[in-house]
């Protein structure tokens, strides 16, 4: 985080996609950095600040001049950014009161229309305080599936350096253990990571210097392809697969795998089974060398005597299992598969609990199924929000998360409660559907999951 930029004002002004405005006379100052983003309807929300906040609000509390005072006040004696000020909700525009307040004490006002929740101006300071882990997350996105290719097809360390240079613009090598002088050559570009038992990963480029953690995860991928030359154990993975797939298939009793294969962990009351990219096997044999470890050709299955994790940190995608005995390995080979396939979707782990997610099952269906209830019932809210400048679906959403509740729905959109029934029934006078009752929550639910989903694609 310390290498990281703060944005601006300025910054936000010009991101289109906020649609931020000034008030006439009201452009100086917006090159003042933003440390982070608050939103409050309270008069006085100093105790809150730290300094260097642009502080949110749609003014439900600032109803006279001397609430604006109060306000300006507060606010600049916590040293914050500015004020964004969004209009639609508690007023249509910024009260005048406000905006000579501000002024007398230079501090900037932006404006948000209607259509820009204060959650996309968070998102778009977040982004930028997070820039680095961002671009981390990127990479690595583009770089593991070509590492687990490359180790599937059993390349040389170089094959698999090459490929990663040649997604990153650069070029890596590793430098032997023991060699003399520094690695790198003395070249003062150059960026280094420790490969143990191998020498040091060396990167060398003349773009944007890749982060630490990109170059370890490079790193184990190297030890990974360097285990991979030991043709006995790659083979003894791919033995240990057959015979899961198998026992998934119900064409091999559990039993049978313990008279069929050497693992202590057979004598374990409950197994533990998670499912992995095709690929991974050297790099979980790495992490986890007590494991029972088998490749197929579509996954990498691994059984553990309990639930211990992997120590380092493999930026894989995995599904886990709930523990079993041995004789139900076969359905937890299924729901560990099942997991995985909703883990490359999400990213990072999922385990049993999140199967049972109205969420997760529809993970598991094609986004085609879920077409008619977007287009029947988000699709014409959505339009005439863009139309007239209303916020049904946000409304709906926001009732729904509040799981049916008018008033929690309407302190949380600072409206009246008879605003928000007049919304809610004027959606279900266009879509059919009653926002009150419960199967048709369930299909508004759904309805905005795929909208959500076809926004993403």
């Amino acid at each position: 985080m310390s290498d990281a930029v703060a944005p601006t004002l300025r910054d936000l002004m010009d991101e289109p996609r906020l649609g931020l405005s000034v008030p006439d006379g009201m452009t100086e100052d917006l090159d003042r950095p933003v440390s982070w983003v608050h939103t409050t309807e309270m008069r006085d929300p100093s105790r809150y600040l730290r300094g260097g906040e642009l502080v949110c609000t749609v003014g439900i509390s600032l109803q006279t001049p001397q609430d604006c005072r109060t306000f300006a006040d507060s606010l600049a004696r916590a040293e914050a950014a500015g004020v964004c000020f969004g209009v639609g909700d508690g007023h249509d525009v910024v009260p005048e009161a406000l905006l000579t307040q501000c002024r007398l004490r230079r501090l900037p006002v932006l404006v948000a229309p209607p259509s820009t929740p204060f959650s996309e101006v968070s998102r778009f300071v977040a982004d930028h305080w997070l820039g680095a882990e961002i671009a981390v997350a990127r990479a690595t996105n583009a770089l593991v599936p070509e590492l687990l290719s490359s180790l599937r097809r059993h390349e040389s360390v170089r094959q698999l350096l090459d490929g990663a240079g040649q997604i990153l613009g650069c070029y890596f090598f590793l430098e032997p253990s023991g060699t003399a002088g520094d690695p790198g050559g003395g070249d003062s570009t150059a960026m280094t990571a420790p490969v143990p038992g191998l020498g040091t990963l060396v990167w060398v480029g003349r773009g944007e210097r890749p982060e630490p953690a990109l170059l370890d995860l490079i790193a184990r991928f190297v030890r990974a392809a360097q285990g991979e030359r030991d043709i006995e154990s790659a083979l003894a993975r791919e033995r240990v697969g057959q015979l899961l797939s198998l026992v998934e298939r119900r064409m091999l009793l559990p039993d049978a795998l313990s008279q069929l294969l050497t693992w202590p962990g057979f004598v374990a009351r409950e197994l533990t089974c998670s499912a992995w990219p095709t690929g991974a096997g050297a790099l979980l044999s790495m992490a986890m060398p007590d494991a029972l470890i088998g490749e197929t050709p579509d996954l990498c299955l691994m059984l553990t005597a309990d639930a211990v994790e992997p120590t380092e940190e493999l930026s894989l995608p995995s599904g886990h299992s709930a523990p079993v005995p041995l004789t139900d390995i076969g359905p937890a080979i299924a729901q560990a598969r099942i997991a995985l396939e909703l883990a490359q979707h999400r990213g990072g782990r999922v385990g049993p609990d999140q199967l049972s997610t109205l969420q997760s099952l529809l993970e598991q269906l094609p986004v085609a199924q879920l077409a008619p209830f977007k287009s029947q019932l988000i699709d014409p809210l959505a339009e005439l929000d863009r139309l007239r400048g209303t916020q049904h679906v946000r409304t709906l959403r926001v009732f729904l998360a509040a799981n049916g509740s008018l008033s929690e729905t309407a302190r949380e959109l600072y409206l009246h409660t008879n605003t928000v029934r007049h919304r809610l029934a004027r959606i279900q006078e266009i879509t059919g559907r009653d926002p009150f009752h419960h199967n048709d929550q369930t299909a508004f639910v759904i309805a905005l999951w795929a909208a959500d989903r076809y926004a993403s694609t």
